[in-house]
């Protein structure tokens, strides 16, 4: 027979249960998809509301795939540009509610009270990596639900508010971004090697 349980690091003492009690662990990380766990719970969550009420929603089901790729869009983002610490687990996007109007406002919600905010406060504990490029953007983009006005609800992470400086916009042209100008040597008398 087989046990399999779920824990949170901060509240296991893994070392006593491995050594005396036979346990083995397998450690997921909050950015890991086992699977399409969240994509396989919130389809058989809508599965089971469209049987309950008879009626298929096309425009919930777009909001159904949506939600894992924003969960996984945003885990890119924050683990580019700062650290896997940072990142955020599937439980948050779990309670979606199975109506379309319902959903964007519960979508709103998250993401202005809960997202923004953890994603502020991991940033600001581990630093950033890069220059700061804003999710919301990618959000805003594929935002699935029918009324895209009510999109702009959503709060942006700049990058002064996370207290970085923002990255100057230059004109110039690709091939002479990030290059630098190196002192002219005139003769072997100036030449430091």
């Amino acid at each position: 027979p087989y046990i399999i349980g779920t824990m949170s690091q901060s509240s296991c003492s893994t070392t006593n249960l491995q050594l005396h009690h036979n346990f083995r662990f397998v450690l997921c990380a909050n950015h890991m998809e086992v699977k399409g766990f969240l994509g396989r719970y919130l389809r058989r969550k809508l599965v089971e509301s469209e049987i309950r009420t008879g009626i298929r929603n096309n425009d919930l089901n777009r909001v159904v795939d949506w939600i894992p790729k924003v969960w996984a869009h945003l885990n890119k983002a924050l683990e580019s540009h700062s650290s896997a610490d940072v990142t955020i687990g599937p439980r948050l996007f779990m309670s979606c509610p199975m109506d379309i109007a319902g959903s964007q406002v519960w979508f709103t919600d998250l993401w202005n009270y809960t997202l923004v905010e953890t994603v502020r406060e991991g940033l600001q504990v581990y630093g950033c990596r890069s220059a700061w490029e804003d999710p919301t953007d990618w959000v805003l983009e594929s935002y699935p639900w029918p009324n895209r006005g009510s999109g702009t609800g959503l709060m942006h992470i700049r990058a002064d508010d996370l207290g970085y400086e923002p990255q100057p916009q230059t004109s110039s042209s690709p091939s002479l971004q990030g290059m630098t100008k190196s002192p002219i040597i005139d003769s072997k008398e100036n030449d430091p090697l």
